[in-house]
C-alpha cells in the first residue's frame, strides 16, 4: 500500500498539507501505529504509517515541532496522519513547518473520520495485499513444480522465479560458493565477501541441514513482499538441490564397492567389476562418463555446484565422496558428451577435476577410473584425461605377476642400502620423479653432479641395464610405480 493510495480514497477524505513529490507519495506503508507519545520512535517500524491526534502536544514552539519530525525522519515513517478535533482544532502551524522541511507527507484527518477507521482501512488493504502474494507464491511454486517433476535445471527454476519478481537470482552453498544463478549478466559476490547488503535479500533454503544453501535476490521492490512471494517456491529450490543428494547418498555404497574393485586389480576380476557395475542401476549398453574432483581444503565449496552441474548435464548420475575425492559415473547426456564436458571444466577454473567421456566398455572405464584418481593429483585446474595413462597400466600389470617382479627387480639396491648406509634407491626414486635432470636431482638432494653420476653408474651395475636408454628408464619408473616406491 501506499500513501498515495490513501489520499485517492474519497470515504477517508485526507488532505494533504504539506509539498510531497511522487516519489515521496509512492512510499509503502507497512502498517499504522496510533501514538500519542511526544517521542515514538522507540515503538516505530520503518515505513508505518503514525496516527495521532496530538494529546498532550499543547505547545507552541516551533522547535519542539521540529525535534519531533526530526525524529520520526530518521525512522523514517512514510508520513503523518494528524487528526484535528478537540486537542486541535486545526493543524500545529510548526508541525506543519517541521513535516515539509524533513520532507515527511503531513495528512490532515477530518472530524467526520475516526483515526481507527484508517487503521482498519489500511489493514484490509495490506491483508488483501497479503493474500494476493500469497496466491501468486503458490502459482509460482506449482510451476516451479511441474517444471521440477520434468527434470528441470536449477537454472530454469531460476528463470521461472525471475519472470515474476523480475529481480536476478542466485543460489549459494553454505561455503557462499555461487551454485547457479539467473540471469548470466547479473554478478554476484562469493566467498567472505558476500555480505548482504540492503539491496540483496538472502533466504535460507528449507534442506534440513544445519548450513543450508541460500537463495539470494537483489530487490527491486519490498523485501517483505519478495519473502512473502517467494516462501512457497523455497521448498522446490530446496528439493531440487536435494534430489541430486538423496539420489548420490542412495548409490553411495554401491559407488564405494565398484571404485574399490575398479582399483583392486590383484583382489577382483573383470567379472566382479561388471557385476559392481550392474549393481549400480546403469546400463552396459550406453557410453559413459567419469568425473574425477579433489575437493580437499578450499576446494570444498565447490561439492554442491559440481553435484548439481552433474545432475543438470546428465540424466544418470552416480556419486560418491571418498577421502576429499568426488567420483561421479554418469550416462544419458542431456545434449551430448562434448557439451556434458564443456560445461563440467567451466565449474571452477582451479577445481583439480578430470574429466573422461564418453567411455564405451567396462575394461576402459576401469583403466580410465585409475587413471584419474592418480591425474587429479597432478593438476590444479579441470583437464580432459587423455586415452590412457601411466598410472592406469601399472594398476592393471599389478595383478598379473609384475609387483612380484619389481620387487625381485629392486631387491638389489635395496639391499645394498641397508648392507653399505648407501642411498641408491632414494636417488634412484628422486632421478626419476624429477624426468631424469640431474640439476634438479641434485637440487633435491642436496649432492653435487659429479656425486650423482656416480650414483648412477652403480646403479646401472647392480640392476644390469643402462639408464642412457629411454627403456632403461622407463623399467626402472614401472618398477617404482609397481612397488609403491613412487606411489600413483
Amino acid at each position: 500500500m501506499r500513501i498515495v493510495d490513501l489520499l485517492a480514497d474519497p470515504s477517508l477524505d485526507l488532505r494533504l498539507e504539506t509539498p510531497s513529490t511522487a516519489k515521496r507519495l509512492d512510499r509503502e506503508i507497512v502498517r499504522c501505529a496510533p501514538m500519542e507519545h511526544l517521542d515514538p520512535t522507540p515503538y516505530l517500524d520503518e515505513n508505518v504509517l503514525l496516527l495521532t491526534s496530538g494529546i498532550g502536544m499543547n505547545f507552541m514552539e516551533p522547535s519542539i515541532w521540529d525535534g519531533y519530525v526530526e525524529r520520526l525522519a530518521r525512522v523514517p515513517v512514510s508520513a503523518v496522519a494528524f487528526a484535528v478535533g478537540p486537542a486541535h482544532r486545526h493543524l500545529p502551524p510548526g508541525l506543519v513547518t517541521a513535516c515539509a522541511a524533513y520532507d515527511v507527507p503531513l495528512l490532515e484527518v477530518p472530524t467526520t473520520v475516526p483515526l481507527h477507521k484508517i487503521d482498519q482501512f489500511v489493514e484490509e488493504w495490506l491483508q488483501a495485499e497479503r493474500l494476493k502474494r500469497f496466491d501468486r507464491g503458490w502459482l509460482l511454486a506449482d510451476e516451479c513444480a511441474r517444471l521440477a517433476s520434468q527434470g528441470a535445471e536449477i537454472t530454469t527454476l531460476l528463470a521461472a522465479i525471475h519472470a515474476v519478481i523480475e529481480g536476478p537470482l542466485a543460489v549459494y552453498d553454505a561455503f557462499d560458493s555461487l551454485i547457479a544463478q539467473y540471469p548470466e549478466t547479473a554478478t554476484w559476490r562469493t566467498g567472505a565477501g558476500r555480505a548482504e547488503g540492503p539491496d540483496v535479500l538472502s533466504i535460507p533454503l528449507p534442506m534440513g541441514l544445519s548450513n543450508p544453501c541460500q537463495l539470494a535476490v537483489k530487490l527491486h521492490r519490498s523485501a517483505i513482499e519478495v519473502e512473502t512471494l517467494l516462501a512457497p517456491v523455497t521448498a522446490i529450490l530446496a528439493l531440487q538441490l536435494n534430489r541430486a543428494v538423496a539420489v548420490d547418498a542412495s548409490s553411495h555404497q554401491d559407488m564405494l564397492r565398484f571404485v574399490n574393485r575398479c582399483v583392486g586389480w590383484s583382489e577382483s576380476t573383470r567379472s566382479d567389476v561388471a557385476n559392481a557395475f550392474h549393481e549400480l542401476g546403469l546400463s552396459r549398453r550406453a557410453e559413459s562418463a567419469l568425473a574425477v574432483a579433489d575437493l580437499s581444503g578450499d576446494h570444498a565449496a565447490a561439492a554442491w555446484k559440481l553435484r548439481v552441474a552433474l545432475h543438470d548435464v546428465f540424466h544418470d548420475v552416480r556419486v560418491a565422496e571418498i577421502d576429499d575425492r568426488l567420483i561421479a559415473l554418469a550416462q544419458f547426456p542431456r545434449e551430448s558428451f562434448a557439451e556434458a564436458s564443456e560445461q563440467l571444466l567451466l565449474i571452477k577454473p582451479a577445481l583439480p577435476l578430470v574429466y573422461r567421456g564418453p567411455i564405451r566398455t567396462i575394461d576402459e572405464l576401469r583403466i580410465s577410473l585409475v587413471h584419474a584418481l592418480d591425474l587429479v593429483h597432478h593438476t590444479s585446474k579441470p583437464v580432459v584425461a587423455p586415452a590412457l595413462g601411466l598410472s592406469a597400466v601399472v594398476a592393471a600389470a599389478a595383478g598379473r605377476g609384475a609387483r612380484e617382479s619389481a620387487e625381485r627387480f629392486l631387491a638389489p639396491l635395496l639391499e645394498h642400502d641397508e648392507q653399505r648406509s648407501t642411498e641408491l634407491l632414494p636417488t634412484l626414486r628422486t632421478w626419476i620423479r624429477n624426468d631424469a635432470q640431474p640439476s634438479r636431482t641434485c637440487e633435491e638432494l642436496f649432492i653435487h653432479r659429479n656425486s650423482l653420476g656416480y650414483r648412477i653408474h652403480r646403479i646401472e651395475e647392480i640392476l644390469g641395464l643402462s639408464l642412457d636408454t629411454l627403456e632403461g628408464k622407463a623399467t626402472c619408473l614401472m618398477a617404482l610405480r609397481l612397488v609403491d616406491i613412487e606411489p600413483y
